[in-house]
C-alpha cells in the first residue's frame, strides 16, 4: 500500500476527478429509480400529479445519465493512458539512473515486461479499479439507504444472500495470487526469449538453433496456458456462486413485491423501485467479488515494480569540468564483482600522465574493461583510489570523458541521431570533421548520407563502419580524456593506421588517451604500454 501510494502521487487529482464523475453517476442512477417509481405511481393513480412534467423529468435524468456515462468513459480511457505514460517514464528513468555494479539485476526482457505489462495493470488499478471501488461503496450505501426506507427487511435478505455468495466464491485468494505470480514470471521469460532471439537472429540461424528456441518458447507458453487454465477454473466457480446469489436476490425481491401487491402494502411504483434497487444493492457487492482477481493481479504487479524501485540510484552530482588533459593516478586498487570472492583487479597502481597516449594490454578476462569502468566511475574500487585531475573518480567527472565502448554500440535511428547523442547542438561542419577524423567519410557517399537508418546495434552497416561512426560520436563530446575499448578491432590495417594518425596528430598532448588493445599498430603509437596482471 505504501508503494501504491507513492506511485499515485502524480495522478491523485485525476483519481479524484474520476471519483467525482462516478459519484454523479450514482446520484443520477438513484434519481432514475425514484422518477421511475414516481411515473408508475402517477400512471396507476397512486399520485394525482400531472404526467407531462414527470416525463420531462424522466427524460432529463436519462440525458444526464448518458452524459455522465460518455464523460466517464472518455475520462477513464484518457486517464489510463496518461497515468501509464507518467508511471512508465518515472520508473524507466529510475532504472536508467540506477547504480551499475558490473551486471544488471534483471534481464532486459524481464525489465521491459515489468515496465510494459505491470505498469499497465497498476495504471488500471489506479485509474479504474480504485475509483470504481470507492464509487461502488457510495452506490451501495446510497441504494441501501433508499431500500432501507422502502423495505428494511428485504434489504437485509439481499445483503445476506450476496455476502454469502461473495465470501463463498473467494476461498481461493492465496491460490489465485500464486498463480498470477507464476503467470507473470513466465510471461517475462517469454518476452526475454523473444527479445534475445530477435536481437541475435543471425546467430540463431547460423547455429541452426531456431527449432530449439521455438521448443523452449513452446514450453514456456504451455506453462502460461496451464496456470491460466487453473486461474480460469477458480474464477468460473466464483462467478457461478456470484450468479446464484444474484439470482436469489432478484427472486426474493420479486416475490416480496408480489406478496406486497396482493396484500395492498406495496404499490406498482414501489415494486418497480424494488426491482431496480436490487441491482443497485447487489451490483456493488458483486463488483467487489469481480474485482478481487484484478486486485490480486495488481498486487503481484506492484511487487514486481517495487523490485525496480528498490534499485540503488547513482547520486545526482553537479558535473566537475577539468580544463585541459587531466592526469589519471591509480593507487593500489582492488575490485571484485558482487557475488564473486576473487578480485578481478588486485593491488593495481598506475599513472597516466596528462596528454599521454597509453595502450592497456593483458590477457582476456584479466580486468582491462573493468579498469576502464572504474576510471569512468561506473564501478567503485573496494580498496585504493583513482584520482582524475586530482578529483576522485565518480559520476561527477563523466563530462570529461570521450568514450567508445567495446563492440557495436549504435542505437536504432539514423547516423545523424547517433552522432547527436554526444553533441545535440553540433553543426554540420562539426559532424563532418568528426567523421573525417574517425575515417568515416564513407557516410557521405551513402544514398541517404547522415539520414541513413541504423537498425538495432547498427544493423545495415558493416562492423567496421559502425565502429568508426561510434568513434566519431565520441569525438564530438567535449572532454580531456579519450578512452577506446578495443575500438579498432574491426578495422582493416590501412584504415586503422589512418585513424591512429588522425588521433595522434589532433589529440596527443591535448587529451589523455587510453587504448585497450593488443594490436601492433596501437602499441606503436602509444607513449607507454600498461599490462594488467603482468
Amino acid at each position: 500500500m505504501k508503494a501504491l501510494w507513492g506511485m499515485s502521487a502524480a495522478v491523485r487529482w485525476r483519481i479524484a476527478v474520476s471519483i467525482v464523475i462516478g459519484t454523479v453517476r450514482v446520484a443520477t442512477s438513484l434519481a432514475f429509480v425514484w422518477v421511475s417509481k414516481y411515473l408508475v405511481d402517477i400512471a396507476t393513480g397512486v399520485k394525482a400529479d400531472p404526467l407531462r412534467p414527470a416525463i420531462l423529468l424522466f427524460a432529463g435524468i436519462l440525458l444526464l445519465q448518458l452524459l455522465c456515462s460518455i464523460l466517464g468513459s472518455w475520462w477513464n480511457s484518457y486517464n489510463q493512458v496518461k497515468t501509464q505514460n507518467i508511471l512508465r517514464k518515472n520508473l524507466f528513468g529510475h532504472v536508467m539512473r540506477s547504480r551499475w555494479d558490473g551486471r544488471e539485476r534483471f534481464l532486459s526482457g524481464d525489465t521491459v515486461n515489468r515496465l510494459e505489462e505491470d505498469i499497465r495493470v497498476v495504471s488500471d488499478l489506479l485509474t479504474d479499479r480504485i475509483p470504481g471501488i470507492i464509487v461502488t461503496i457510495l452506490q451501495l450505501l446510497a441504494a441501501s439507504a433508499y431500500m432501507l426506507f422502502l423495505a428494511p427487511s428485504l434489504l437485509w435478505v439481499l445483503l445476506i444472500l450476496m455476502f454469502v455468495a461473495v465470501f463463498g466464491s473467494k476461498m481461493f485468494f492465496r491460490q489465485l495470487r500464486q498463480l498470477m505470480a507464476a503467470i507473470r514470471a513466465k510471461e517475462s521469460e517469454l518476452q526475454q526469449v523473444m527479445q534475445e532471439s530477435l536481437q541475435h537472429r543471425v546467430l540463431v540461424l547460423t547455429l541452426t538453433n531456431v527449432e530449439r528456441v521455438l521448443e523452449k518458447f513452446g514450453w514456456l507458453q504451455a506453462d502460461v496456458e496451464s496456470n491460466t487454465r487453473k486461474r480460469l477454473n477458480y474464477n468460473a466457480v466464483a462467478r457461478g456462486l456470484m450468479f446464484l446469489g444474484f439470482q436469489a436476490g432478484h427472486a426474493a425481491a420479486f416475490i416480496w413485491g408480489v406478496v406486497g401487491i396482493r396484500s395492498g402494502s406495496v404499490t406498482f411504483g414501489t415494486m418497480t423501485a424494488f426491482l431496480q434497487l436490487v441491482g443497485r444493492v447487489q451490483g456493488p457487492i458483486a463488483e467487489f467479488g469481480r474485482q478481487v482477481p484484478a486486485f490480486i493481479q495488481a498486487i503481484t504487479s506492484i511487487e514486481r515494480l517495487m523490485d525496480l524501485e528498490e534499485l540503488e540510484q547513482e547520486p545526482l552530482q553537479e558535473q566537475i569540468i577539468i580544463s585541459g588533459a587531466p592526469a589519471i593516478e591509480i593507487s593500489h586498487i582492488n575490485y571484485a564483482y558482487p557475488g564473486i570472492t576473487e578480485s578481478v583487479i588486485q593491488d593495481f597502481s598506475c599513472s597516466f600522465p596528462a596528454g599521454s597516449m597509453t595502450a592497456i594490454a593483458g590477457p582476456t578476462g584479466i580486468g582491462k574493461s573493468t579498469l576502464i569502468r572504474l576510471i569512468l566511475g561506473l564501478l567503485k574500487p573496494s580498496e585504493g583510489s583513482i584520482l582524475i585531475g586530482g578529483h576522485p573518480a565518480g559520476s561527477a567527472l563523466r563530462s570529461n570523458f570521450m568514450y567508445i565502448p567495446q563492440g557495436n554500440s549504435l542505437l536504432s535511428g539514423t547516423i545523424r541521431s547517433n552522432l547527436l547523442m554526444a553533441a545535440p547542438n553540433a553543426s554540420e561542419q562539426e559532424l563532418k570533421a568528426a567523421l573525417d577524423t574517425a575515417k568515416a567519410s564513407f557516410v557521405f557517399s551513402l544514398p541517404e548520407g547522415l539520414e541513413t537508418p541504423c537498425g538495432e546495434s547498427g544493423s545495415g552497416l558493416s562492423e567496421g563502419q559502425a565502429q568508426r561512426i561510434a568513434i566519431a560520436r565520441a569525438l564530438l563530446r567535449p572532454g580531456g580524456i579519450l578512452i577506446l575499448d578495443e575500438s579498432t578491432s574491426a578495422l582493416d590495417p590501412e584504415t586503422e593506421k589512418g585513424l591512429l594518425e588522425n588521433l595522434s596528430s589532433l589529440y596527443k598532448g591535448r587529451k589523455t588517451i587510453l587504448f585497450i588493445s593488443h594490436r601492433e599498430a596501437v602499441l606503436r603509437f602509444a607513449d607507454q604500454v600498461v599490462s594488467i596482471g603482468a
